[in-house]
């Protein structure tokens, strides 16, 4: 994985180091640290059909993992998310991709996706799929989650999830994990180095 320069995006690195436990801090060999996720391309459905990570070949995808019952994570994240994207000029905006890829596909229709992201902003897609396919994608990019039941009934439960951001290059590389709450400007900006990156 290629890394910033420290200068210019020293504040990137650290929040990359962190996520991915590279960051050395003297408790533990580096070799016992988490590997990064490896990411990669995957297939789900949108309200208008499928949609695969390779359709947004030469865009800056910025992707989460959440569910629409969610009470306040995933409103906080795609909140945040919307407020990096909406600090882009019109230019760097057609270039980059939201996606919202549910966690909950037995109650995330396509249709209810795409009315919950469009709440945060008009360019993000809603995506669900089978157990399976969610499965599959969430493992791709590291996404830990399991159901928790909360009530009586079949429908009432919530489900507890990891909750980063991810970038992914134009070219589809998974290149930068920011944690839960990073702000909205250092997204921006780490968006605005990949696209000056050629693919």
């Amino acid at each position: 994985m290629n890394m910033p320069t420290l200068t210019k995006w020293s504040s990137l690195l650290l929040c990359l180091m962190v996520t991915f436990g590279c960051a050395t801090t003297g408790l533990g060999n580096e070799s016992d640290a988490p590997k990064p996720p490896p990411g990669g391309n995957f297939t789900l459905h949108s309200k208008d059909g499928p949609i695969s990570l390779s359709d947004f070949k030469g865009k800056v995808v910025l992707l989460f993992f959440g569910y629409t019952s969610c009470p306040d994570v995933c409103p906080t994240s795609l909140a945040f998310s919307a407020r990096a994207l909406n600090s882009l000029d019109k230019t760097e905006l057609e270039q980059v991709q939201p996606l919202f890829i549910t966690l909950d596909p037995q109650r995330d229709t396509a249709k209810k996706l795409d009315k919950y992201v469009k709440f945060f902003h008009p360019k993000l897609v809603g995506l669900t799929g089978s157990e399976e396919e969610i499965a599959r994608t969430a493992k791709l990019y590291g996404v830990k989650h399991y159901r928790v039941e909360s009530g009586h009934s079949s429908s009432d439960y919530d489900i507890n999830h990891s909750a980063a951001l991810y970038l992914i290059t134009k070219g589809g590389a998974l290149r930068f994990l920011f944690p839960h709450g990073t702000s909205p400007a250092l997204v921006a900006k780490a968006i605005r180095y990949l696209l000056t990156i050629p693919e």
